[in-house]
């Protein structure tokens, strides 16, 4: 009995210390609860930090990495459209040259003409002091006070002047007179033979902008020129000279004042020839006439012609084309010829034309290889 109750009892014990066991766990289980529930509060904060780390991935980041890059083909493609832009203007230059090419057209002062120009000397060399010598014709009714200059251009340069000379104020009377250039024109040494130039008479007019004074015919006067190496230029006169103390005469009032050549007398290049006429008779004289050029060193008969041509001249002075061309072969040096203009006569015989003043007029130029 006594075992029996000892046993019941060690059981009761058991049971509480079983109670007393599972009431152990239930009572620890609750703060892992709680901590449990206090975890998510404590990964709150990790949270909190893992939001920076999402944003970079959030949609709202991209879309404005995306709008950044569409903004700059949006600039990238607004340049393109400024260059054409800009380019349209450049017509405004080329309507700007027929504005700037209407002023040379003024007219010269109304009657004043130029109609010959003398180089002086008439065959200069390099290194040598050249002046020049204009005809002005004046047929108005009083003195014309005017600006002018001689302008020189080189022969394959014609756009701009060389050299000028210095302008002069000159008063011109009625009629025709012979005014010099103030100042001079030299050209050094260039180690070709010959080098060709032009001249120009330009004045000046009411906006100080140079014009070309024309000849009577209403072209520009151009006068060319030249200049050589001294050992190309003949110091003998030519012998013709002498002949010349008793000149033919042709018909009253017509004669030869001037004379040019174009192109620049080159070997192996087609020479065409220009005589300027005066006729001063008062009325229109026919002729029959051509160029003969002479070698400088024998004008007893000339060495070439050109092709007789009938001519009508009216009142006054101009420029006449010739009939035909000369050239001179390639492949020899320098050569030196002189011009003159002939005419025929009642009896079919040449005679030669002469100056104002009654001696024979000539023309010296010198022919040199390109």
């Amino acid at each position: 009995m006594t075992k029996r109750i000892s046993l019941m009892i060690l059981i009761l014990m058991g049971c509480v210390a079983i109670v007393a066991c599972t009431s152990q766990p239930a009572l620890t289980t609750v703060p892992p609860l709680a901590t449990a529930t206090q975890a998510p509060a404590a990964t709150s904060k990790p949270a909190d930090t893992a939001v920076p780390t999402k944003a970079p991935t959030a949609s709202p980041v991209p879309t404005q990495a995306a709008t950044a890059t569409t903004i700059p083909p949006t600039q990238t493609t607004v340049p393109p459209t400024v260059p054409p832009t800009a380019v349209a203007p450049t017509a405004i230059p080329s309507t700007a040259v027929p504005t700037a090419t209407s002023v040379p057209p003024t007219a010269a002062p109304a009657g004043l003409y130029v109609t010959n120009v003398k180089i002086v000397p008439d065959r200069p060399a390099f290194n040598q002091d050249v002046s020049f010598v204009a005809t002005f014709v004046n047929t108005a009714s009083g003195d014309q006070n005017v600006k002018w200059a001689f302008y020189i251009f080189k022969a394959d340069a014609a756009a701009t002047s060389n050299n000028e000379t210095t302008a002069l104020l000159t008063a011109f009377p009625t009629g025709t007179r012979d005014f010099a250039s103030l100042g001079s024109f030299r050209y050094g040494t260039t180690g070709r033979p010959c080098e060709y130039f032009f001249t120009r008479v330009g004045f000046f007019n009411s906006e100080n902008k140079v014009v070309w004074f024309a000849n009577s015919d209403g072209k520009t006067y151009e006068k060319g020129f030249q200049v050589c190496d001294a050992s190309l230029i003949p110091t003998a006169v030519p012998a013709s000279a002498a002949s010349t103390a008793v000149p033919p005469t042709p018909k009253p009032g017509l004669f030869v004042t001037d004379f040019r050549i174009q192109p620049a007398a080159q070997r192996g290049v087609d020479l065409t020839f220009f005589p300027t006429f005066l006729n001063n008779s008062g009325n229109t004289l026919s002729f029959t006439w051509r160029v003969l050029i002479y070698k400088a060193d024998n004008s007893a008969r000339s060495y070439s012609e050109t092709t007789w041509l009938q001519s009508n001249f009216a009142s006054n002075s101009g420029e006449v084309q010739s009939l035909g061309k000369w050239n001179l072969a390639l492949g020899g040096p320098c050569e030196n010829y002189f011009a003159r203009v002939g005419w025929l006569d009642v009896n079919n015989q040449t005679q030669l034309f002469v100056k104002p003043d009654g001696t024979v007029f000539e023309k010296s130029f010198t022919v040199c290889p390109p």
